[in-house]
């Protein structure tokens, strides 16, 4: 499966500009640049896997910090606190497909 750039839904949602990759009802991904504070959120049924393209930040998950930088990898299971804060570039894939209502901001 190719998903063409054309055929991709671009929009920006607070400090984000989201493109987000429709791949099935188990995976979806999202190219995100991010220049500012995501906010603290939990997902109540995605894994989530963020792969840091380019750029400098921080992630908090489940109350530990850590800086992130390009080719750093972050897995965030269901149901677990976190936040990302900085200027970056990501991919993220989450499983099953991201549904916005899961999203419960904190």
């Amino acid at each position: 499966m190719i998903i063409k750039a054309s055929e991709v839904n671009k929009k920006e949602v607070g400090p984000m500009i989201i493109r987000e990759y429709p791949i099935n009802n188990k995976f979806s991904g999202v190219f995100v640049d991010i220049n500012g504070d995501h906010g603290k959120i939990k997902c109540l049924n995605e894994d989530r896997i963020y792969f840091i393209i380019s750029g400098k930040g921080k992630f908090v998950v489940g109350g530990k910090e850590d800086v992130v930088e390009a080719n750093d990898l972050i897995f965030i299971p269901k149901n677990t606190t976190y936040n990302l804060v900085g200027k970056m570039k990501y991919f993220l894939v989450c499983s099953p497909k991201f549904n916005p209502a899961d999203d419960v901001f904190l």
